[in-house]
């Protein structure tokens, strides 16, 4: 009997232990995931400090490249926006685009009013539909057509599964905008009027 009581009370020791040391072991805080080549001291992340939630906060976030005007309108000028994270990565520069500049040294390209119907990309060509303030609301002449065409094709090749783009409005291929650029056929790249 006595056998018995010294083998429980052992029984029990242990179990708090085990107990002990669970609680101990989830009660600390996660700690993100650090690069494979660096160790946490050359990544300047300090354990349990406010860098290590930074850490974690820049892993929700990604970049997008727009394209806007200079105030000469000459050339256009390539924005980085650091947008939350997400699946669709290519809608999410559009949709960057179409909000406009809040650099005031650039003029936003996209007319008053429009947005973006959908976007969708199929062997190297996106396909991207606009509501008719595309076309309605636009009032520049041949300069800024060419400025809004080349806006919408640079910000999307800049995604490397997108070599073309063809723009539609309100899901229709459209020959012009204003009358100044054939858009009817996807369009490529166009480098030289970025200003470097």
């Amino acid at each position: 009997m006595v056998g018995t009581r010294k083998l429980l009370g052992m029984l029990f020791i242990l179990l708090g232990m085990l107990v002990g040391g669970c609680a101990q072991q989830g009660s600390q805080s996660p700690t993100p995931p650090v690069d494979a080549g660096k160790n946490e001291q050359q990544q300047g992340i300090v354990p349990g400090s406010q860098s290590n939630q930074t850490a974690i906060v820049n892993q929700e976030k990604m970049v997008v490249t727009v394209y806007n005007a200079t105030k000469d309108a000459t050339h256009l000028v390539a924005e980085s926006r650091v947008v939350p994270k997400n699946d669709h990565p290519a809608q999410t520069a559009i949709e960057s685009l179409v909000a406009g500049t809040k650099n005031t040294d650039l003029i936003a390209v996209m007319p008053k009013g429009t947005k973006l119907r959908n976007i969708s990309v199929k062997d190297g060509i996106a396909y991207v539909d606009f509501n008719e303030n595309l076309i309605k609301n636009n009032t520049g002449g041949s300069a800024s057509e060419m400025l809004l065409v080349a806006a919408i094709v640079n910000t999307l090749t800049e995604f490397h599964n997108i070599q073309k783009v063809q723009i539609l409005v309100e899901g229709k291929k459209i020959d012009s905008i204003s009358g100044h650029m054939d858009i009817g056929e996807p369009l490529s790249r166009s480098e030289k009027i970025i200003k470097k």
